[in-house]
């Protein structure tokens, strides 16, 4: 019997996808998974509370610096480019002037 040889690869490739996909499914679900137990508490709920919290204030600081940043007029975005240009420029006046490169 004669296979062609692009068949053979899609088989091969078929093959190698559903082995990986079958270690990836033992490395995820072990066999134990409910011999483990119930959940077990291991300490005060406040420092996970203290994360939380902090990443939740850390996205409303995000959120707003960047709706604050969207508002700016036309001016205020050429006012800050030539601040930051004149600040490289400065930077490097004084680091020609010292002399190291």
């Amino acid at each position: 019997m004669f296979v062609p040889i692009s068949s053979c690869k899609r088989m091969a490739a078929a093959a190698s996808t559903l082995a990986v996909s079958a270690l990836i499914a033992l490395v995820s679900f072990p066999a134990d998974l409910a011999a483990q137990g119930p959940p077990v508490q291991n300490g005060p709920m406040f420092p996970l509370a203290l994360w939380w919290a902090g990443a939740a204030v850390l996205g409303l600081v995000l959120a707003y610096g960047i709706l604050r940043n969207r508002s700016r007029t036309r001016a205020e975005k050429q006012v800050s480019e030539q601040a930051t240009k004149n600040l490289y420029a400065e930077e490097e006046r004084s680091r020609v002037r010292s002399g190291s490169e």
